[in-house]
């Protein structure tokens, strides 16, 4: 799994080759469901970019078009850096995990925090890469491993929510996308007592804390809070 980042001057864009055709499970804005594809990207967008009134998905669809990429792709929005992405890749005799994650909390809420609508942008995306293939039983369930992972990390991480004031698990806009080879025989469980699960939780846990840290770092040089 390589990573091109577009732009340098001002990253707007990552861009994530895959190599070859792999089962993605996602709510992903573009390519969400149960998909296939050789590519995920990721795009910036400013608060300005998404006023009330504009549709994410047609938004980035017509930035896609405007980069003359066609196809089936998996997309994120983020307004956090694409710069500072948090890698961690794992590996137990052939069995490969690795978690790329973007993160910014400037949408930080709790589980059960009623709804409301946030002046700023800032959201938690995560994609993970399974080096073997897995059903879709067991991507369902390496998604449940990914969020609680992600949840521990921004628990540990003690930032208030947005909206009650109690420390949040999460933003109000985090997205997770499981991606695992279409070709050979398919991994059928994927539980905490697996070597896969061990995997997939230990790498996403601390891609989300580097991920976190980063944010954290950004915002103090910027004179913010947290």
């Amino acid at each position: 799994m390589s990573s091109i980042l577009s732009n340098p001057s001002h990253v707007s864009w990552l861009e994530i080759d895959l190599k070859e055709a792999h089962n993605v499970l996602s709510w992903a804005v573009i390519g969400g469901g149960w998909t296939q594809t050789d590519r995920i990207v990721w795009h910036r967008v400013r608060n300005e970019d998404l006023s009330p009134e504009i549709e994410p998905s047609d938004y980035f669809r017509g930035q896609l078009s405007r980069r003359e990429k066609s196809g089936n792709v998996v997309g994120f929005l983020t307004s956090a850096s694409l710069e500072n992405y948090s890698e961690v890749s794992l590996q137990r005799g052939t069995l490969q995990i690795k978690s790329m994650v973007t993160a910014g909390l400037g949408n930080a809420v709790r589980i059960g925090d009623p709804p409301f609508v946030s002046p700023s942008y800032g959201t938690i995306n995560i994609l993970v890469r399974c080096s073997a293939p897995m059903d879709l039983s067991a991507s369902l369930e390496a998604v449940s491993l990914i969020a609680e992972a992600r949840t521990l990390a921004v628990l540990e991480a003690n930032v208030k929510s947005k909206v009650s004031r109690d420390f949040s698990t999460g933003t109000g806009t985090d997205c997770i996308a499981f991606a695992s080879p279409l070709l050979g025989d398919p991994i059928r469980y994927t539980g905490k007592h697996t070597l896969s699960g061990h995997l997939i939780g230990k790498a996403v846990y601390e891609s989300v804390r580097q991920g976190i840290e980063k944010w954290k770092e950004e915002k103090i040089k910027a004179g913010g809070t947290f």
